[in-house]
Order: C-alpha cells, then structure tokens, then sequence
C-alpha cells in the first residue's frame, strides 16, 4: 500500500513538477521569512537593551506641575533599589529661522538619557548647543552657524539664547520620529536641541529620572525587567503624597513670605500715602484758608472802594453843582460888570461932553 502511494507521488510530481517547485519554493521562502523574523526581534531587542545601556537611560521618570526640587532627589535617593537618581531640565521653545518657525525641544546634556554625538563636539559652554540632523535639514544651518531662541514667559530658566552649533547629536529618548506635542506654535515638537546645564537658572527640576540597581540584570522591554521597575513605582508612589504635600507647603511658604513682604511694603507705602495725603489736605486747607481771607479782604476792599467811589462820585456831583453855580454867578458878573462898563462910558461919554460945554463957555469968557 505504502509502495504503490509512493508510487503515485511521485508520478504525480514528475507529471506536474513545475507546480510543484513552486510550491516548495513558496514554502521554503515562508519558513526562511519565519526564521529570519524568529531570529531578528531577540538581536533587534538586544541591540536596544545595549544601546539603552550604554546612553544610560532612565527606568523610571517623575514629572509634577509643581516642579521637583533637590528635596525630592533627596527622598527618592533613599528608596530601596533605587540607583540614581537625576534632576534635569527641558523646555519647549520657538526658533525662528528665514521666516520659518520651529518648536524645539531644549534639553540639557547630563549623565543620564545620554545622546550619541554623530558629529562636531558636545556643548562646553553656556552659549552652545548640539542639534539632530532633521534640524540642519529643516532650517538649512550648519555647525558652526548661531541660532536664536525665541524669549518668553516659559523660558526663563534658559540664560542664554543665542546658541552655536558645535555638533549633531542622536537622543535616546527620541528613536521614532515622532517628537511629542506642544502648546506652542502648530501643537507639535519638530525637533530636539541639547544645551549645557551651565546655561540654566533654575534650582526647580523638570523632570527626575531614576536608574535602578539591578535593572541591568534584565534585558531592557521584557517581563522581568518591566515587572521590576513597577515594583520599585510602588515604592516611589508610597511617597507621592508626603512630597507633593512638602512641595505644596513649599510653595505656600514662599507665596506667604512674599504676600508679607508685599503688605509689609504695601503698608509702608500706605502710611506714607495717608501722610503725603494728610500733609496735602493741610496744604490745601491752608490754601483755602488764605483763599477765604483773600476773599473776604477782596469784599472788604471792595466796599470800601464803592463807598470812596460813592463819596467821591458825590463829591464829583456837588463840585460840578457848584462849578455851575460859580459859572452862573460868574456869568451874572460879567453882566453886571458890563453893565456898569456901559453905564460908566455913559458916563464918560456925558463927562467929557460937559467938559466940552465947560471948556466952551470958559474959552468964550
């Protein structure tokens, strides 16, 4: 039975070997496909595991709206399993370039999420800074070229923005192409910008990232490891709320140090407001007062110059009366004075016609 299947076989095979080929030929390609996909994830997964390892990247990071601070280093540093750990600082940011206008994010070069240096130098100074390649891309710079970061309320850790570029990096926190969202500019980061911590500020963290102790041990994505990494979690959640609550308290401290210091000079400012005011008011009353007996003086002066204007009005009155009265008595003067002028060369004229009879009669005799 088994001769004559065999048989038949591989009769059909040489009848129709061609299909046959092709099949095994298609089979052949499936499993090597297989194969080579069964073999690439463990070398792909190794090959991230080494190269997280080798740029120290984080196994754990803490963000907070708050912002973290040197205190709560402290207190994750004493967590059990826990490494290191490493505060650090980021911040989205404008750049400007010939008219184009790119959103960035600005980190700073530290011992942990370590970039690879592709090319150039890794910043030294406050006023340099390291660039991926999609950033000469996209912008058309080079190393060597400076760039400007945009000033605004967000950024005012950053003490430097006026930035050489000294060298392209490759960030392990980026291995996609996708770069995060923002609420700047389009809503999306566009690229990456490393600078050094000389160039901020700020004592309040951004973010800490957390190495841990035996996390080496596992390779990095798998069961063990992201099993290991929840359990520390678990203790760092155990103080979640102390730390939020200090830096709460924290916070509240400074605000109330600062709405003292404002009331204290708020006060200071009032009492000498309310003596600027009241020494004015004194001024001002003073100035009304001397307005008043101005006033009053003014009055005074004016009445007493109606009542000299009346008495000499009425003195004015009765000299024109009397120069009137002169004036008539004058006139009747000169009338009588001519009158008896008249009467006088009547007189006269009769006189001197008596002198002539006289002298007439005299020379006769």
């Amino acid at each position: 039975m088994k001769k004559a299947l065999l048989k038949n076989s591989f009769k059909e095979i040489k009848t129709s070997y061609k299909r046959f080929i092709s099949i095994l030929l298609i089979a052949l390609l499936g499993v090597g496909f297989f194969a080579g996909l069964r073999a690439s994830s463990p070398d792909m997964v190794d090959t991230i595991d080494k190269y997280y390892k080798e740029q120290n990247v984080y196994d754990i990071q803490i963000m907070s709206t708050l912002g973290l601070t040197d205190s709560d280093v402290e207190a994750i540093s004493e967590i059990e399993d826990v490494e290191n750990v490493y505060g650090t600082y980021s911040e989205d940011i404008l750049i400007k370039t010939d008219n184009k206008e790119l959103v960035s994010k600005v980190l700073t070069v530290d011992d942990v999420n370590k970039p690879r240096l592709i090319e150039g130098n890794m910043p030294a100074n406050s006023n340099e800074c390291v660039v991926e390649k999609t950033f000469l891309t996209s912008t058309g710079k080079n190393i060597g070229d400076t760039i400007t970061l945009e000033a605004n309320d967000e950024n005012e850790i950053i003490k430097e923005l006026n930035l050489k570029i000294v060298g392209i990096v490759e960030s392990p926190l980026y291995i996609s192409r996708e770069r995060g969202t923002t609420s700047l500019g389009t809503g999306s980061i566009n690229n990456y910008i490393y600078i050094s911590r000389d160039n901020i500020e700020s004592e309040i963290y951004t973010e800490i990232y957390i190495t841990l102790k035996e996390s080496n041990k596992y390779t990095t994505g798998s069961n063990r490891y992201e099993d290991y990494v929840e359990e520390v979690k678990d203790k760092i959640e155990g103080i979640k709320e102390e730390r939020e609550q200090a830096r709460y308290d924290e916070l509240i401290g400074e605000a109330n140090e600062e709405i003292a210091k404002a009331e204290d000079e708020f006060n200071t400012q009032k009492a000498d407001g309310e003596k600027q005011i009241a020494e004015a008011e004194t001024k001002l009353q003073d100035g009304k007062n001397q307005l008043t007996d101005a006033e009053n003086e003014i009055k005074t002066n004016e009445t007493s110059a109606n009542k000299q204007f009346a008495e000499a009005e009425k003195k004015i009155s009765n000299a024109k009366v009397e120069v009137q009265e002169n004036e008539d008595k004058l006139e009747e003067q000169k009338q009588s004075v001519t009158a008896k002028l008249s009467e006088a060369e009547e007189q006269k004229t009769e006189l001197n016609a008596n002198l002539q009879t006289i002298d007439t009669t005299l020379t006769r005799t």
